[in-house]
């Protein structure tokens, strides 16, 4: 009995240091945070070790513990990513409102796709990236190579144009046997083969602009597509490509181009054949800042396939509309017709990229909506035509009612799949 009257004051004492501790912590308003699925479908609610491990998530974290998610009662959301630091326990913490969270959701379940990818070759691309290199080659290799190689009698040319169209087919079919192809590859094979053509003709213009042969004028062109095909595939084997930026960094290259070859009109640069090859430079220059251009908008910005189409739509509609506002003003001038163009593609790129900044389009729609954009301005234009019978109207007028029926038939869709969304 004595020694537990010896501990009573002491614990009075402790009582007392607790009431000290306890009683304003409970007078604060408590946060509560609750936990909520890391992904959309609601399936993951702690990112593991080993699954983000698989998934190539937070790479700069050492000694990654987990990951969870928790909603606040201000409607943000808090990440947690738990770690260990020097053998303590240790965590960080960042907030997201709910764009922010859509856009880490999207990223997320994108690194997930391919960490529960099953094990095999990917050739998910591969008859996408077969029949456009056949098309290719019964329209453009089949035509180049017999011209190339001085093939002059009748039977001979047609022989070399089928065994060429026939080669289109099997030489991507044979040397993709046992390569993945993705869709990302295969987009960028069809763009490099394509754009290698206008590419090969810039490079002989610049590189030799007075060859006078058909091999000297026709072999840089196809040189140059069957160099972009290869440079295309080959860039599309990292699988941290994603479809949509590798179409955004499409997009932006063309716009680069149209750039180009618009500084070297208004500069006077085609003028000029001694100034033709400066003027290539340029084209391909400024195509290159445009790729740089494409490859940093993407890290910043999350693009579907769908929205990339949907920015070229958007840059050649603020062509559109701007080439006859700005050919009024400078008096009908065939320069000012590209200066308009020019400015009227970069604020339309930039217009669109701010506009698209939350939506996310699939392939239908933004194939869609280009076509309404294309249909909306013919439609307009056939309506003009018909109207004028007495050939009244300039070209100020049509580029203009056209540009109008444009941008009518690209809002019309626009706005009816983003109610969808």
């Amino acid at each position: 009995m004595r020694r537990i009257r010896r501990w009573i004051p002491g614990a009075r004492r402790l009582s007392i240091l607790i009431a000290m501790w306890v009683l304003p912590l409970a007078a604060q308003e408590a946060r509560i945070e609750v936990q909520v699925p890391l992904d959309s479908a609601g399936t993951l609610l702690e990112l593991t070790p080993e699954l983000r491990s698989r998934a190539r998530l937070f790479p700069e974290v050492e000694q990654f513990t987990a990951a969870r998610l928790f909603r606040q009662e201000d409607s943000l959301f808090v990440l947690e990513i738990a770690f260990r630091r020097e053998g303590v326990p240790a965590r960080s913490r960042t907030r997201f409102d709910a764009s922010a969270l859509r856009v880490f959701r999207r990223e997320l379940e994108r690194h997930l796709a391919t960490a529960v990818r099953p094990a095999g070759v990917d050739q998910e691309g591969k008859a996408g990236l077969i029949v456009r290199q056949t098309v290719l080659g019964l329209g453009f290799y089949g035509w180049m190579v017999p011209q190339i190689l001085q093939i002059k009698g009748g039977r001979e040319t047609v022989a070399a144009y089928m065994l060429v169209g026939s080669a289109g087919f099997a030489l991507p079919y044979y040397l993709t046997r046992n390569r993945p192809v993705s869709q990302t590859r295969a987009m960028l094979t069809s763009y490099g083969s394509t754009r290698g053509i206008f590419y090969g003709v810039l490079l002989r213009t610049m590189l030799a602009p007075h060859a006078k042969s058909d091999a000297g004028r026709m072999a840089p062109p196809l040189l140059g597509s069957i160099a972009g095909a290869a440079g295309g595939f080959t860039a599309g084997g990292g699988s941290a490509l994603a479809l949509g930026r590798a179409e955004l960094v499409g997009v932006m290259g063309d716009l680069g181009t149209g750039l180009g070859l618009g500084t070297a009109h208004v500069l006077g640069l085609w003028e000029v054949e001694s100034r033709e090859p400066a003027a290539a430079a340029v084209s391909l220059g400024m195509t290159g800042l445009g790729f740089a251009a494409g490859a940093w908008l993407s890290q910043r910005e999350h693009y579907t396939r769908g929205d990339a189409y949907v920015l070229r739509m958007q840059g050649i509609l603020g062509a559109q509309i701007m080439m006859p506002i700005a050919a009024a003003l400078g008096g009908k001038k065939d320069k000012s017709w590209s200066t308009g163009a020019m400015l009227g593609g970069a604020l339309g790129t930039g217009l669109g990229n701010r506009l698209l900044h939350n939506e996310d389009f699939d392939d239908n729609a933004g194939v869609l909506i280009s076509c309404a954009q294309i249909a909306g301005g013919l439609l307009a234009g056939g309506l003009t035509y018909l109207v004028d019978s007495q050939d009244r109207f300039d070209p100020l007028v049509y580029h203009s009612t056209i540009a109008l029926g444009s941008l009518a038939g690209h809002a019309l869709l626009y706005h009816t799949f983003k109610l969808r969304d």
